[in-house]
């Protein structure tokens, strides 16, 4: 109640407690909530907010209204903003609290500032309302970036980012995600260098799209790359793949090609276990490579090896069953575009990679472009490896003067081009050159007399061991860096923060400083923009039907290319086999494509029932990829 100019203090309380939206009003110079009304309460979730000091309300949610508080105290100006997110994660319109906000200063009758007023609406319908109008192309196309932004950060923490560069073996790779539901995929591929100077060229796929796939795939190729590393057959490196797939569910079937290849003689040894066999491009065309002629993990099959030879300039190709597998295109048509393509990208004989010098890199630039121009279904890999003339040296003998820094950048800059680095290590390497140069030029002939040498030697080579290692020799002395840098010993930490590894000698007759980088090429991760979708199955799908009773013979026709078609057509066949207990034959003479889901559920079968036969006339799609997988089938052409 208020008479004669009295306030009733209870009713403006109540008042103030009841009002619409969130009421906060902080003191200076602590900023120190003085009053706060219900909403501001729940808004932040808390029970009691008076006493509390804007810089303990730590919720990232509401920063922004604490910063807009702080700065109407600090400058007096008013502020205003309309559609604040007040939430932890605003990039989803139907999630938390939308409000817009006005703060006011406070100040008192004499119009001193005494602290800040923030009054805030609830707009979260109004939010919700305009996201569902905008909720069309837009929000679709908004919806796909973040999902393929999500796929390209999974698979690039699963994946090596970057493949080993050899004085005699160029090598490249590309992986691209199908893009179907922008799931990540079950694609793997790794390149690494062994201690007996070979190179390890691995490549496989697990069945499935998701982070399972993804998980699964990471776990298997870690397996293998542990084992090489540690000097382990091809075939004992596969045993502990297959050990440990037995003991993971979803890498049953899995599919992977193991390839050694000895860098200076040429001589290749290999292993498919389901999996497509290398493709070698030379000069005079592309020749594939037979098959070991095992079945996928899991398929308690003997593991074989097989050798071959790549000639001085041979390159080999390493890909995944995606590369070749289509709806549109029969697997024996994508084995042909491929090798003609191959050929064209080792020639350079294609616009799109004239210019790249590098045989591997137009491989794997080429190659994936070409086959999946008109949509896939599945993820596609390709590793190529190509036998080449050793890069000439990089030898420099410039003198000391400041003026020829930049001839230097740019001949490094040119020399790590040619070898293949990415644009960061080459980055790195011209850093680290130009600031060795540069206390080179700077310091080490300060006591030079009239007549003396006063010059820079830079040297630079590729090692066996896959590392760039560049010599920078003066004929003088400098000092040492300060163990606190200040102006000098800067460029040493810039270096080390490179991720240069630095050695100086110095002696009386100068100072070398060794300059260490790995040698290695960008290995992209990249999602489809164009696949072959759902409308495209559907122009096939799997069909499932028995001969008249007593003949037990499943006749599947179609595409059985994803999870679901190869269930249905495993349930229909468990249940004419009686689970197991009665012969079943499965005809596959009309399967259009049969996918790696496929593969995976006649291989389950063949395990589970003793008596099933899989028939596939010669030159069927089923019959071809049969061939590849290694699952065992009858080519009957009756």
């Amino acid at each position: 109640m208020a008479t004669d100019g009295i306030v009733d203090e209870s009713a403006v309380l109540q008042a103030f407690d009841g009002s619409p939206g969130f009421q906060v009003v902080v003191r200076a110079p602590d900023l120190e909530i003085v009053a706060a009304n219900r909403g501001a309460r729940d808004l932040l979730q808390r029970a009691r907010l008076v006493g509390v000091r804007l810089r303990d309300l730590r919720d990232p949610g509401i920063q922004t209204i604490v910063t807009a508080m702080s700065e109407v105290v600090r400058t007096g100006m008013r502020f205003h903003e309309e559609t604040i997110p007040v939430v932890a994660d605003w990039s989803d319109p139907a999630s938390g609290v939308w409000v817009d906000l006005e703060v006011t200063p406070w100040v008192d009758e004499a119009g001193a500032l005494v602290g800040a007023i923030a009054a805030g609406t609830d707009v979260t319908a109004r939010v919700r309302a305009a996201s569902l109008e905008r909720s069309g192309a837009a929000t679709a196309d908004e919806r796909l970036a973040r999902a393929r932004e999500v796929v390209l950060r999974l698979q690039g923490a699963l994946l090596p980012s970057t493949v080993p560069l050899l004085p005699r073996v160029d090598v490249a790779a590309s992986y691209l995600v199908a893009g179907l539901e922008q799931a990540a995929g079950g694609d793997w591929f790794d390149s690494a260098t062994l201690p007996d100077g070979r190179v390890a060229l691995t490549v496989g796929d697990v069945v499935g799209h998701g982070v399972e796939a993804s998980a699964i795939m990471s776990q298997l190729r870690a397996v293998l790359a542990a084992r090489l590393l540690e000097g382990a057959t091809v075939l004992d490196a596969l045993s502990a793949v297959e050990a440990f797939a037995g003991r993971v569910s979803g890498a049953f079937a899995a599919t992977v090609c193991v390839s050694l290849l000895d860098p200076h003689t040429g001589d290749l040894e290999y292993a498919t276990r389901g999996h497509p066999a290398p493709l070698v491009v030379g000069p005079q065309g592309a020749r594939p490579l037979p098959t070991t002629g095992d079945g996928p993990l899991g398929s308690r099959t003997e593991g074989r090896v097989a050798t071959a030879r790549l000639q001085d300039g041979d390159a080999i190709v390493l890909y995944t069953d995606g590369l070749v597998e289509n709806l549109h295109r029969p697997l024996r048509d994508g084995l042909t575009v491929l090798e003609a393509t191959a050929v064209e990208a080792y020639r350079g004989a294609d616009d799109a990679v004239r210019t790249n010098p590098s045989v591997a890199s137009r491989i794997c630039q080429l190659v994936p472009a070409v086959l999946t121009d008109g949509g896939f279904t599945d993820d596609v890999t390709v590793l190529a490896a190509h036998r080449r003339e050793a890069p000439a040296p990089l030898h420099l003998d410039v003198p000391a003067d400041p003026g020829r820094l930049a001839e230097v950048r740019g001949e490094v800059d040119a020399w790590g081009r040619g070898v293949g680095l990415g644009t960061r290590d080459r980055a790195a390497l011209v850093l680290g050159v130009s600031e060795v140069m540069a206390n080179a030029v700077e310091h080490a002939y300060r006591d030079a007399q009239p007549g003396d040498t006063r010059t820079v030697e830079v040297d630079a080579t590729i090692r066996d061991d896959a590392i760039i290692e560049v010599v920078v020799r003066d004929h003088g002395r400098w000092r040492e860096p300060d163990v606190d840098p200040g102006e000098r010993g800067r460029g040493f930490s810039m270096m080390a923060s490179a991720g240069l590894q630095v050695a100086v000698d110095t002696t009386d007759e100068g100072t070398t400083v060794t300059l260490e980088c790995p040698a290695r090429r960008p290995a992209p991760v990249d999602v489809a923009d164009v696949v072959v979708g759902v409308g495209q199955r559907e122009k096939a799908p799997v069909a499932v039907t028995t001969d008249p009773e007593g003949a037990r013979v499943v006749r599947v026709g179609g595409a059985v290319d994803h999870r679901a078609a190869a269930a249905q057509v495993q349930a229909e066949i468990l249940r004419l086999s009686r689970n197991g207990l009665v012969p079943v034959t499965i005809d596959l003479r009309d399967v259009v494509h049969l996918g790696s889901a496929g593969v995976r559920v006649l291989e389950s079968l063949l395990l589970t029932i003793d008596r099933l036969q899989v028939i596939a006339p010669s030159g069927t799609p089923a019959a071809q990829t049969l061939e590849v997988s290694g699952t065992p089938f009858v080519a009957s052409d009756a």
